[in-house]
């Protein structure tokens, strides 16, 4: 019914939006840690003067 030419086509067309599905979503967590990471940083290093009266 198929060639194997498609099939093949088909394979790695599968197995390459898999990668880039992985690809992103390891991306996407690596940003979100990065970010957590960053405010919880930048939090700690001004949480001295919220009590200074400078709004």
């Amino acid at each position: 019914m198929f060639s194997k030419d498609f099939l093949t086509s088909h394979e790695n067309r599968s197995f390459v939006t898999m990668v880039l599905g992985f690809m992103t979503l390891i991306s996407a967590a690596a940003y979100l840690i990065y970010r957590y990471n960053s405010e919880r940083l930048y939090r700690e290093k001004w949480k001295d003067y919220d009590d200074c009266g400078v709004v």
